[in-house]
């Protein structure tokens, strides 16, 4: 141990990375006392814990990461590289990384792109994201001087900046992307399992964000999605493909009802049946979040609503 101040701890060695290039500091313990944030001061990692420690300054300590929580992290960076790449192919030469952000539940990238991000888009760099996935691509992380790594791989390896050091970490997926890059990384694209683009935003002129999952925390939105699924369909009386059409006529029978009811007009209570059968063959999620105005996950919560609210207008009509 180097220094402690109240629960702060530096140490002259660690395995504990820092939140630092848009990604996630390490959680874990040191001597049994959760850390519970890292950062950098300066060149400076200082490790803050969950209570002041009871060891000093000249004990030797030991170190724990979660090691669950850091290959998710991993996972995640790793696939940022991977959907920066596939983006590029999609998209075409002009993307490059304005900034990123990697989480446990989910990560975005921006890319500099000068128009949103159509769904059939984000279905083709989606599946050239798992391509590259499928293939086990070797990752390597070497350092190399600064003229060096220009000279090799050209200024493309400036994604989200220009790094301001002398030695240059390359992270490089063999033949696909290469970048400057000090974050935790995977051995190869297979461990970063499936990849999932949840969306993209425009967030401002040129630059449209993405949001995507990777590995346990993909799989995990696919379950969370199969269940809002479930439960619409069940509440709508209807197979999962054919909840868009259930849904809009739902959307739009209640619309009229209401619209009736503040012009003090009649309708015929059959009117407001739901019949609509029809089946949908695209992203049934996104269509049924579009359709009622909503984010994927308070569909069932808005259908809810909006069943409700038309079994009560029935009753004043009849």
């Amino acid at each position: 141990v180097v220094k402690i101040i109240d629960n702060k701890v530096i140490l002259d060695e660690t395995y504990f990375y820092p939140t630092s290039g848009g990604q996630l500091h390490d959680l874990g313990k040191i001597n049994d006392i959760g850390v519970i944030d890292v950062f950098k001061q300066g060149k400076i990692v200082v490790h803050v814990l969950a209570q002041n420690p009871e060891f000093k300054e000249t004990n030797i300590i030991r170190g724990e990461i979660d090691i669950k929580r850091r290959i998710q992290l991993a996972r995640h960076h790793t696939a940022t590289h991977i959907v920066n790449a596939a983006s590029r192919k999609v998209l075409g030469s002009h993307i490059n990384q304005a900034g990123a952000r990697k989480d446990i539940d989910k990560a975005t990238i921006d890319l500099t792109h000068y128009q949103s991000i159509t769904d059939e888009e984000l279905q083709e760099i989606e599946k050239e994201a798992n391509r590259l996935v499928k293939q086990g691509i070797k990752v390597h992380s070497n350092f190399l001087p600064r003229t060096e790594a220009e000279q090799k791989y050209g200024m493309n390896i400036y994604q989200g900046g220009a790094v301001p050091v002398k030695t240059l970490r390359i992270v490089d997926i063999e033949g696909v992307d290469a970048e400057a890059c000090g974050g935790t990384h995977l051995h190869n694209t297979s461990e970063a399992g499936e990849i999932k683009i949840l969306k993209a935003t425009k967030i401002s002129d040129g630059i449209v964000r993405l949001y995507f999952t990777a590995g346990d925390a993909a799989q995990k939105e696919k379950k969370q999605e199969k269940e809002i699924l479930e439960e619409s369909a069940r509440m709508l009386g209807v197979k999962i493909e054919e909840l868009p059409s259930r849904a809009n006529e739902l959307f739009e029978k209640w619309k009229m009802a209401k619209k009736a009811i503040e012009k003090k007009k009649d309708i015929n209570i059959q009117d407001l049946e739901l019949k609509s059968k029809e089946e949908f063959s695209g992203n049934v999620l996104d269509k049924v979040a579009e359709i009622i105005k909503t984010q994927p996950e308070h569909i069932t919560k808005t259908i809810k609503r909006f069943l409700k609210e038309l079994e009560e207008f029935k009753k004043k009509f009849d």
